[in-house]
């Protein structure tokens, strides 16, 4: 049973584009408004989490400037602990500017301060039986000491890492989740079934298959659920929104199949809306009526 959820990785302020196409090279395309938001992927999934009324905190850094502290300030409403967010005068706030077009997105990032957490700093006594770790970064040598540290204290672990696990992280998972772009990057294929074989026994691979849905497969077998309707107005944060739905399934006990339910609903609500965490999307109220829902 998980009693707390830790997320580790990213902490973003993310300047959103809506567009309705690319610019050409040289054409200066002008937006109807630009949006600012805050994000990173293991924020985002703390925030979502947090507002689903699970204890979660935040593993991560921030620059010593407006954005970092407003980061912050926008995750501890939702009420996640950020009493161990670092913060750093060698870089500033990670930044990233998105191009949200109609069912498509383009995103540049900036790492600044997420490259500038230091692992050795976190008391490994966060971590214990019934704790959870959650890591989404792409900075594989922030992401393997807190990992092997909450493995080695008994607690469970996922990830949501860009480029797919290392050799040495594989053992050490309890989850892995994927988009089919990402499984590609690293497998080389788009066959869940494939990956699977390269992962420990124990393990579940959770992979998002945009408009077809989500597999997960694991020890116990394959499951499969449909995506949901859903208008994309912007794309960014879904895949966070469905590991925090998913991630809090797996905390109720839920089947693997209510748990692939869970994250796809909230994903399609979220990208139902702009930004990676529309204020209108009630995630506990979301995840309740669908209960109800045959």
């Amino acid at each position: 049973m998980i009693t707390r959820f830790i997320c580790a990785g990213s902490l973003n302020a993310d300047l959103t584009f809506p567009v309705e196409r690319l610019p050409e090279e040289h054409e200066k395309l002008r937006c109807r408004k630009c949006v600012l938001n805050y994000g990173g992927s293991a924020a985002n999934t703390a925030y979502w989490l947090a507002r689903l009324n699970q204890s979660v905190r935040m593993l991560g850094c921030v620059g010593d400037d407006p954005f970092g502290t407003l980061a912050i300030a926008a995750l501890a409403e939702a009420g996640t602990d950020t009493s161990l967010i670092q913060r750093t005068r060698r870089s500033l706030t990670g930044m990233a500017a998105i191009f949200a077009t109609p069912g498509s997105k383009r995103m540049v990032t900036s790492g600044g301060a997420n490259a500038c957490f230091d692992p050795a700093e976190i008391d490994g006594r966060i971590f214990y039986p019934g704790a959870h770790l959650h890591v989404a970064t792409s900075l594989h040598e922030l992401a393997l000491p807190l990992i092997r540290l909450a493995k080695e204290r008994g607690a469970t672990v996922s990830c949501d890492l860009d480029e797919g696990p290392t050799e040495e992280m594989i053992p050490r998972l309890d989850l892995i989740f994927m988009n089919q772009t990402e499984l590609r990057r690293w497998t080389g294929s788009t066959d869940p079934r494939e990956a699977r074989k390269r992962l420990s026994p124990s393990s579940f691979l959770v992979v998002t298959q945009g408009a077809r849905g989500a597999v997960a497969l694991g020890p116990s077998g394959e499951y499969a659920h449909p995506a949901f309707p859903a208008t994309e107005a912007d794309r960014t944060g879904g895949g966070d929104a469905f590991d925090a739905g998913f991630l809090y399934g797996l905390a109720q006990g839920a089947a693997p199949e209510t748990c692939l339910r869970f994250g796809l609903l909230l994903a399609a609500q979220v990208i139902a809306s702009e930004g990676s965490r529309p204020r209108s999307v009630d995630a506990a109220r979301v995840l309740r009526a669908s209960l109800r829902t045959p």
